[in-house]
């Protein structure tokens, strides 16, 4: 646990006080964890999460209890250890051949190849594999720098192409207008008597590839110009694209955060998606319905002149791409996402092989986005006037933008690989009272969260640190229901009581002209209610529809 108390005060009082960056404060939080934590708290993290207990031996048959989830139950060597976790010595350790596993009323039981004597004390015995013992053992002797490189370089591995490919997409509907045809095309659909609406749409749906504060820096002129052509309703124009943008921010990959915490809990990135958007709808709107009611109560005027930095000329807009060639790099890739998803866990097996491979391949993560990557760049491509050079560098400012972000997500996966490590798991499981499996979990998942957000201000901070803690506790206790539930629930928890530490509340601030104090009473007030309505809803989506 001081191991834990450490990182987090490095992690938190080097963004927070030493103004550090991100990634060199998680980093050298990951590094002081590690430090700290014993070899043995390393070996026991493996083996606590890949063990099963041993209720009786009958002849050449274990009868299995506890067994967690990540034990194989294939054939094999295992052994048989007594206080598995704490086993140095090799004579303390039985080895046998399991030949099948037998699942019998709910019992696991494994047969294996020769008699077992009865003298062995089953009371304190664990039973694990023999290959996840000795990773557990060269884990545990592996030095510190070593521990957390690895661990940088596995969550690499899972996410660092994503937000590559994300980066380009985002940059490129950006250069290539199909950002403002997107504005432009909702805003005409609703009519200008639905702008805000139509502002709601749009930066829910830009905010998906492109992050928060690019979005607002996109929209924003549009709303500062229709404030002044009606003289009127300039907070609703705002807040209109606070709500849309915000929760995709920290529900709806490809953004960092929620593609981070997606990939901790092993869920799939369609299924993030779908969970993002059904409960983030909630929240967005009891947002707009709170940004109607904030804008009768307050009326904060334009203070600062309007930029036409998306033009409302019908001549301006004939030089952007169509409508639909604009969306497809967004819509593509969440169309085969969902595919894969929908594929896998509703539809029923299919024969067809080719259509078996065709959404296998079509619908991985790092392919789908690289088909949204490639759409963004014919996008972009088709502008007119547009070279090779102009598209590269187009490319080249995206990927050292992205880059930052890989760096930081990298080393706040490794600082939760590093907690995790700590075996703390096991040890807050095994304190907390047996009502805090199922929605107590996804409860105390959400309030570590605000804490940490309230604490550092960074939302995706506060959901990197809090996965790092939340997991092993899951692991431990096991879930009643989708895991996804359990990671919209670190979204949700990393939006309420933004202030000055918020680099988000300053954007909003400074950009709009509003002051410190109406930006509390608003933004702040916003974010808190929207992630209040969406955990709520998150709640009753796990209790009414688990996907156990």
């Amino acid at each position: 646990m001081l191991a834990i108390v450490l990182g987090m005060v490095i992690v938190i009082c080097g963004v927070l006080f030493l103004r550090m960056h991100a990634f060199l404060a998680l980093f050298f939080g990951a590094l002081a964890v590690a430090a700290a934590t014993s070899s043995l708290s390393v070996s026991q993290s493996v083996l606590h999460r890949s063990t099963a207990g041993i209720a009786e031996i009958d002849g050449a048959q274990i009868v299995l209890a506890d067994v967690e989830e990540g034990l194989a139950k294939e054939p094999g060597a295992y052994y048989i250890a007594i206080d598995a976790p704490a086993v140095k010595a090799h004579q303390e350790l039985r080895l046998v051949w399991v030949e099948r596993f037998v699942e019998e009323d709910g019992i696991t039981k494994a047969n294996v190849a020769q008699e077992l004597p009865g003298e062995i004390n089953v009371a304190n015995a664990r039973f694990v594999s023999q290959d996840t013992f000795r990773e557990a053992q060269q884990l545990a002797g592996n030095s510190s720098i070593n521990r957390v490189v690895n661990a940088l370089g596995s969550t690499f591995g899972k996410i660092g192409i994503l937000i590559a490919m994300a980066s380009i997409i985002g940059q490129c509907l950006l250069a290539s207008g199909a950002a403002e045809r997107i504005v432009h095309g909702i805003r005409h659909a609703l009519g200008e008597r639905w702008t805000a609406l139509a502002f709601v749409i749009s930066s829910f749906v830009l905010a998906i590839p492109v992050f928060f504060d690019t979005v607002f820096f996109l929209m924003l002129p549009l709303a500062q110009a229709m404030a002044q052509r009606t003289g009127r309703d300039y907070l609703k124009y705002v807040l209109a694209i606070v709500v849309g943008g915000t929760l995709a921010h920290s529900l709806v990959p490809p953004t960092p955060g929620p593609l981070f915490v997606a990939t901790e809990l092993n869920v799939s990135i369609g299924a993030m998606i779908l969970g993002g958007i059904g409960v983030g709808i909630w929240g967005v709107v009891a947002g707009y319905l709170y940004m109607l009611w904030a804008n009768r109560m307050w009326q904060i005027p334009l203070r600062i002149e309007a930029k036409e930095a998306i033009s409302e000329e019908p001549s301006a807009e004939r030089d952007l791409p169509s409508f639909g060639f604009s969306v497809l790099p967004i819509v593509i890739p969440i169309v085969l996402l969902g595919l894969k998803t929908v594929s896998q866990t509703a539809l029923p097996a299919t024969t067809n092989e080719v259509w078996n491979s065709a959404i296998t391949f079509l619908g991985d993560k790092n392919i789908a986005l690289s088909i949204g990557a490639l759409l963004a760049l014919a996008t972009l491509f088709c502008k007119p006037a547009m070279t090779w050079v102009g598209l590269g560098k187009s490319v080249q400012k995206a990927l050292s933008e992205g880059g930052v972000v890989v760096l930081i997500t990298c080393a706040g996966g490794a600082f939760g690989e590093m907690i995790r490590q700590t075996n703390i798991g096991a040890a807050i499981a095994e304190s907390l009272p047996s009502s805090v499996g199922g929605t107590g979990l996804l409860i105390t998942a959400f309030m570590i969260t605000v804490i940490i957000r309230v604490i550092q201000g960074s939302a995706t901070v506060a959901m990197i640190t809090a996965i790092g803690i939340v997991v092993p506790v899951a692991m431990q206790i096991g879930l009643p229901f989708h895991p996804v539930y359990l990671a919209l629930a670190i979204g949700c928890g990393s939006k309420p009581l933004p202030w000055m530490n918020d680099s988000g509340f300053w954007v909003i601030s400074r950009m709009s002209g509003f002051t410190e104090k109406e930006t509390l009473k608003t933004f702040s007030v916003l974010l808190t209610i929207m992630g209040l309505v969406s955990f709520l809803a998150t709640l009753v989506f796990a209790i009414l529809l688990p996907m156990a």
